[in-house]
């Protein structure tokens, strides 16, 4: 026999009663009946869990240390239930409404635009590095939006409980500098090839969707990268391009650091990501979507202004903005 939960609330109510006969009447069943359960579950364990004293049934050393674990465990079930409880309640007014993905401004500049909507009083972020993560995060309620970068022709496995729209189907990737950079001067585009020339910093080779398609892309234009730096830390990444020890990627939302970093477009846009919009179908956001559409250009234009680079592609891209 192996033990279940059903025996560890049984050892639990004879402790906390201190009596078979009361234990058995919390328990919904007769005291003979939790005596024969109570033989089955020493057996088990291989030793006897209480002794009968003056003062009622009393924990052996073995069955203090068993209602310990019991104790645990019959939380850790609690808890389980109480979360499970709580996120069959969700989809209401009142709830927060958690933004998941990884994709810089967007994400902060749609919570700031959504938050104190009458459907949405207020947003919680949750930054997923990795696509996949967020779309299953959907799923089963981890968040109710999010927004992701994919590059070209990736797919993810979308569940059923899950809606998805392609926000930009072709937005380019920049390239960081240090202000005084050799690649910074003039604010002309960067052809790629030159890119090989100075030390890069990226996430770790294989991290995530992004690393395969960059390698995949210099690959087709002959071009070799001195990847000398990895790290998933944007800090890290700001520190190693401002001290000219790198240049790096950046989405095209990044903005300019005056005196400090600035960004710059690449040659004939080389690189370039597809932007989704993912939602739990039939949420509260999946109503509300032409409106979360609709604040999500208007975060694309007001970013005017943070780099020369995102003004010539925002105020030129031919592709339909959805609103």
């Amino acid at each position: 026999m192996e033990l279940e939960v059903r025996h560890l609330r049984a050892i639990a109510a004879i402790s906390d009663t201190g009596s078979l006969t009361l234990a058995a009447r919390q328990l919904g069943m007769s005291q003979p009946a939790l005596s024969k359960l109570l033989q089955r579950i020493e057996r088990c364990v291989g030793d006897t869990l209480f002794v009968r004293t003056r003062s009622g049934s009393v924990p052996t050393p073995l069955g203090a240390d068993v209602l310990a674990e019991a104790h645990s465990v019959l939380r850790g079930m609690s808890g389980i239930r109480e979360r499970a409880q709580a996120w069959g309640a969700r989809g209401g007014p009142r709830d927060p409404l958690t933004l998941g993905g990884h994709c810089g401004y967007p994400q902060v500049a749609l919570a700031r635009r959504l938050r104190g909507l009458p459907w949405c009083p207020e947003v919680a972020l949750r930054e997923d590095l990795d696509p996949q993560a967020a779309v299953d995060g959907l799923a089963v309620g981890a968040c109710d939006l999010a927004l992701v970068y994919l590059p070209p022709q990736a797919r993810l496995t979308v569940p059923d409980a899950v809606g998805g729209v392609v926000v930009h189907a072709d937005e380019p990737v920049f390239i960081a500098l240090a202000h005084d950079h050799p690649l910074a001067r003039g604010g002309a585009p960067v052809p790629l090839e030159r890119l090989a020339d100075f030390p890069w910093v990226d996430e770790p080779p294989g991290y995530t969707l992004w690393t395969s398609y960059l390698r995949r892309a210099c690959h087709e234009a002959a071009v070799s990268l001195d990847q000398r730096h990895s790290t998933v830390s944007l800090f890290t990444v700001l520190e190693l391009v401002a001290d000219e020890q790198a240049i790096a990627p950046a989405f095209s939302t990044s903005s300019d650091h005056p005196g400090h970093i600035v960004i710059r477009p690449l040659a004939d846009q080389p690189l370039r990501l597809e932007l989704h919009l993912f939602y739990r179908r039939h949420s509260l956001p999946h109503r509300h979507l032409e409106e979360v559409l609709h604040h999500l250009a208007g975060a694309y234009r007001d970013r005017l202004g943070c780099s020369g680079a995102y003004d010539d592609w925002w105020l030129g891209r031919r592709e339909p903005v959805l609103e």
